[in-house]
């Protein structure tokens, strides 16, 4: 663990480096591998139950105070890019829901046309078309809506790690972490992640209910963890995990609640049965992302490159949530530093006797994010670049669980909080990073996109434009959504503007072409 520590201390600070000992250029497999043995030495050097002295202090001000602090820290990290234009998938679909009517209520349920579509979020495109009555066109409310259901989710962390026993005080530093770890810049900052956002929210209000029945054993709570279920997985796909989370949480239940949990659990998996056939019928197949001969990618999936995400790819970036695509700056090798630095001494000093339950709620905030992985495990394949962190917004709510477990039963106070503050300092860094493409890229987007709306303004002959890419530093750019945005940008119509594969594919004699050129990082005519 230390060597690979020092490495990627090396690789943070002066960038990609050779020697006659080691080569690094990504840091992802250093990072991945610190994480690893970080957590693998907690696991053998769990401690015992926590007592008030080892946690230092006990918080005395109303739980409210705690629920404002995460609001509050929330709003600051994000509010730079409340300014942010749209950019890739948000336009198409902002232009699509502008000619939607109440009729998706019915609409949205129906079977894809011609039996096979690529998704069936029904609950997810109806809010979607509720947020447009309010936002309209106007980038900074869609904003505003995906902040305030952030900072929705984090309270309901909050509230969720509480009630699985935790001092309020490890319950505050887990939310913090889920706040404002550096995969969230994706999920928050891009308006189109909101189905992440939205379906997280309601299998996390579902798991609450599971916690109040376990409880009371109140069986009217079937009712809200049914409906919250229907809400989650009709949201979004990721959200069929569901009826394994539970089951991932039965260490902080006591024995007599077990029962409980077993049972909700299976309601859960009978709502997410009967809802998953109901969408296989509507989509003709199971649908999700698929490749050039239309088989979805979730087929592709390989045993080996599956273990290799869940165990150790997806490891680096749920410890250093870093775009390595951008530069960094000064303050983050800092961070990134004294983060590792921390996590060395922490397993250094880690020793003592094992407890068995300690490492059983240990296990389970890792059994909890590996569960709420499964859906998307063919998607953690992350490149240095962290684009689709968004898979991980949900996941992360078990790492939370185990940091704030980590955190709650170590023995030394001092440690103990110099690690909560390394901890939330390294990911406030990280956020602070991650967003920055997130606030230039798509103003870089609505530039080139206003750029050709003048060339059209200028002459009436269409465009057709190749080269597209995909993403910059890590933020998804313009092949998507590219004649929305001329059309939003500039009010060109979009019927002007057509995308073609490449420079070598006919034009008619009356268009223009376009390709764009990387080095300049615009679009430029070809003749």
């Amino acid at each position: 663990m230390a060597v690979a520590a020092a490495l990627l201390v090396i690789r943070s600070v002066v960038g990609p480096f050779r020697s006659t000992l080691a080569t690094v250029n990504s840091p992802v497999n250093a990072g991945a591998a610190v994480a690893v043995a970080f957590v693998l030495l907690a696991l053998i050097t769990s401690k015992g139950p926590a007592t008030a002295s080892a946690l230092g202090f006990i918080l005395t001000w109303p739980v409210w105070t705690d629920l404002t602090i995460l609001v509050a820290a929330t709003a600051a990290a994000f509010w730079r890019n409340l300014g942010s234009p749209f950019v890739y998938d948000d336009y198409g679909h902002i232009v699509q829901t502008s000619h939607t009517t109440w009729r998706i209520l019915a609409d949205a349920f129906r079977p894809f046309p011609g039996g096979h579509g690529l998704f069936f979020r029904p609950v997810g495109f109806i809010a979607y078309w509720l947020d447009y009555q309010w936002a309209g066109a106007h980038a900074t409310r869609w904003h505003l809506g995906s902040l305030a259901a952030h900072a929705a989710n984090t309270c309901v962390v909050y509230l969720l790690v509480k009630r699985l026993g935790m001092r309020r005080v490890a319950a505050l530093a887990a939310a913090l972490l889920f706040a404002l770890h550096g995969s969230r810049a994706e999920t928050v900052a891009w308006p189109d992640a909101r189905f992440d956002l939205l379906a997280a929210f309601f299998a996390l209000c579902a798991l609450l209910a599971v916690l109040e029945y376990c409880r009371t054993g109140r069986r009217l709570f079937y009712v809200p963890l049914g409906v919250c279920a229907a809400l989650a997985v009709y949201t979004k796909e990721s959200a069929f995990c569901l009826p394994l989370l539970p089951l991932a949480l039965l260490p902080f239940l006591p024995g007599a609640q077990w029962r409980r949990a077993i049972a909700a659990s299976l309601t859960l998996g009978a709502v997410c049965a009967i809802l998953f056939a109901y969408r296989w019928w509507a989509l003709g197949g199971i649908g999700g992302y698929a490749d050039r001969t239309g088989v979805s990618a979730v087929w592709h999936s390989r045993p080996l490159h599956t273990l290799e995400a869940l165990f150790f790819r997806q490891w680096a970036f749920l410890f250093f949530p870093v775009n390595w695509s951008a530069p960094l700056e000064w303050w983050l090798r800092a961070a990134a530093t004294g983060f590792l630095a921390m996590l060395v001494v922490c397993a250094a000093r880690g020793g003592g006797a094992c407890y068995t339950a300690a490492r059983m709620r240990l296990l389970a905030g890792l059994a909890f994010l590996l569960a709420a992985d499964i859906p998307v495990q063919h998607l953690l394949m992350f490149q240095p670049d962290f684009a689709g962190a968004r898979v991980l917004y949900l996941p992360l709510a078990g790492l939370a669980i185990f940091w704030a477990t980590l955190l709650e039963r170590s023995a030394q106070s001092k440690l103990t909080w110099a690690m909560a503050a390394v901890l939330i300092a390294f990911n406030v860094a990280t956020l602070e990073h991650n967003l920055g493409p997130w606030r230039t890229t798509p103003a870089a987007a609505a530039a080139v996109c206003r750029a050709l709306g003048r060339e059209l303004a200028e002459d009436p002959r269409p465009a057709f434009v190749s080269g597209l890419p995909d993403r910059l530093q890590g933020a998804y750019f313009l092949s998507n959504g590219f004649a929305e945005c001329v059309e939003m940008n500039s009010g060109q119509p979009a019927a002007r503007v057509h995308l073609v594969g490449g420079p070598a594919d006919a034009v008619p004699p009356n268009g223009r072409r376009f390709v764009w050129n990387q080095e300049q990082g615009r679009l430029e005519e070809r003749k």
